[in-house]
């Protein structure tokens, strides 16, 4: 009876490791957004996912533009988006004190990029913890986060 009882806990000593390891690797993660590629996670937030579809394009000199990202949230039908971002640095001079985010809601056929100027929403992220709404619309929620991981390569914090 010690060898059946020794072989039912290496069983469930089995079967609950192959679910841990399911759940962990069913759970997106974030990745910087330098090193993703269509398809990746670049921001987390409670349950919405925003995912790269199309990757930004470099500007001088410090922009990235027409990046495609999917967003997806409980409850909430997925939308995409076309999204710019402009990254400045603390005490730089000639330069703003803030980071720059803005970016449209696309409609359901229409690749980013193809459509300049037009802009849904606009998001100033001061230095110093001041967040400013410019556009038509406020910024979506998630928008900060994706500028941090735009602007910020390592940790893409900036506290």
């Amino acid at each position: 009876m010690p060898k059946q009882v020794a072989t039912a806990h290496r069983i469930l000593l089995g079967t609950a490791v192959a679910l841990l390891c399911q759940a962990c690797n069913g759970a997106p993660t974030e990745t910087r957004l330098h090193e993703a590629e269509p398809g990746d996670a670049i921001v987390i937030d409670g349950g919405t996912i925003v995912t790269l579809t199309k990757a930004f394009r470099p500007g001088t000199p410090n922009g990235l533009f027409d990046g495609g990202v999917s967003v997806s949230a409980p409850g909430v039908d997925e939308r995409s988006a076309e999204v710019n971002a402009v990254c400045s640095m603390p005490d730089l001079p000639n330069w703003p004190e803030y980071d720059n985010i803005y970016g449209r809601w696309l409609e359901p056929d229409e690749i980013p990029g193809e459509a300049g100027g037009i802009t849904d929403w606009q998001l100033l992220i001061y230095f110093d913890g001041r967040d400013q709404n410019k556009g038509g619309e406020p910024a979506p929620a998630w928008a900060k986060r994706l500028a941090q991981n735009a602007c910020r390569k390592d940790d893409f914090e900036d506290d």
